[in-house]
């Protein structure tokens, strides 16, 4: 399993140091993603319209009565972002957050529009994608950034096209409140990839008693990576939903209170999964720990056996003129036995205590 594009939870400090000393707004990309290619895709919708187009100037685009869905990839473009945000009078306070993919997850009502991040997680070829992406919303249009190509919204794309699902019929609250519920839903997918490859190893450690700690290590800051990028998303709906507003109304209690299970759910299962790879981790140290313990063990009894050897050797290796026994015809088959004696006698005195 690899982790593709992944941030460290903890690099949010050293990206925020990018832009010590610059002025408040400033907007500088802090992602990885500086060669990607912009592009702009437009979905506008109603009960008996559908277009989608890709355009490549949003000034030109004129916005009339219909529901609007722009999707725009491609962080690095900073000009491409502040033009967007003069078009439809976003501030450059919620823009700088668009381009700082360290932003935890929120959702924020603003005077005239609404405002929100998530991190969009996924599987790809049986990899595990990160993104940061950014939701407005204002009057009948939602804009959607996200770094790269590829997202988990084609299904809402397919519905818009259908022309007579439940996302035409309402309003653009509808769609926002779909494009979360998509971003939700591939959280499980990779939760349970990730719990089969902790399974593996678990497995793994228990029929060898030794494992790849890189893979534990990786899955760790994996599974706090999914843990900043999910508990947030229950906090900021559970605010958001507290009181009516423009972005949320009665109707749409059900579908919000269904998302809470979902996130409810998956930090269940999160908290379960963290434990479970603690208990793996500390078992494999407790291994390498029990190793290393007999290790120094045998070490020890060996020393233990050759000081007293050492010391016979010593004595008797002395260079006197006048030693006693030096003349003795059978001295040096005495002194072996002897040492052969005691280190037998040490063994089976340390056999005998170990037992």
């Amino acid at each position: 399993m690899n982790f593709n594009n992944f941030k460290d939870p903890f690099n949010m400090i050293l990206q925020k140091k990018r832009s010590i000393g610059e002025p408040p707004g400033t907007l500088s990309y802090t992602g990885l993603h500086t060669n990607i290619g912009v592009k702009i895709d437009v979905i506008s919708y109603d009960h008996d319209w559908y277009q989608r187009m890709e355009i490549t100037d949003l000034e030109s685009l004129e916005v009339d009565d219909k529901k609007y869905w722009i999707n725009i990839t491609g962080l690095h473009d900073i000009e491409l972002i502040r033009r967007i945000g003069n078009k439809f009078g976003i501030h450059h306070m919620d823009l700088e957050d668009v381009v700082h993919v360290s932003q935890r997850s929120k959702i924020e009502l603003k005077e005239f529009y609404l405002f929100s991040i998530f991190k969009m997680i996924y599987l790809k070829n049986e990899d595990i994608h990160h993104e940061h992406v950014s939701i407005f919303v204002k009057d009948k249009v939602i804009l959607t950034f996200q770094e790269v190509q590829g997202d988990v919204f084609e299904g809402i794309r397919k519905r818009i096209e259908s022309g007579n699902d439940r996302i035409v019929e309402r309003g653009i609250e509808y769609l926002y409140y779909s494009i979360i519920d998509a971003i939700v839903d591939h959280y499980f997918p990779v939760i349970n990839q990730s719990f089969e490859t902790f399974a593996d190893l678990e497995v793994n450690v228990i029929e060898t008693g030794n494992t790849d700690m890189t893979r534990i290590y990786q899955l760790r800051k994996e599974l706090l990576y999914m843990v900043n990028a999910i508990t947030p998303i229950h906090d900021a709906i559970l605010i958001f939903t507290r009181e009516s507003n423009p972005y949320f109304t009665k109707e749409d209690v059900p579908y919000y209170a269904d998302l809470m299970d979902h996130l409810t759910q998956l930090g269940d299962s999160l908290k379960s999964y963290r434990e479970m790879i603690n208990s793996l981790y500390e078992m494999q140290m407790a291994e390498k720990s029990n190793a290393l313990n007999k290790t120094m063990m045998t070490l020890t009894t060996f020393s233990v056996i050759f000081i007293p050897l050492s010391f016979l050797a010593g004595f008797f290796g002395m260079n006197f003129i006048h030693f006693p026994g030096l003349d003795y015809p059978y001295a040096i088959q005495l002194f072996i036995a002897t040492c052969m004696t005691i280190a037998a006698g040490m063994l089976v005195y340390f056999k005998v205590k170990r037992m």
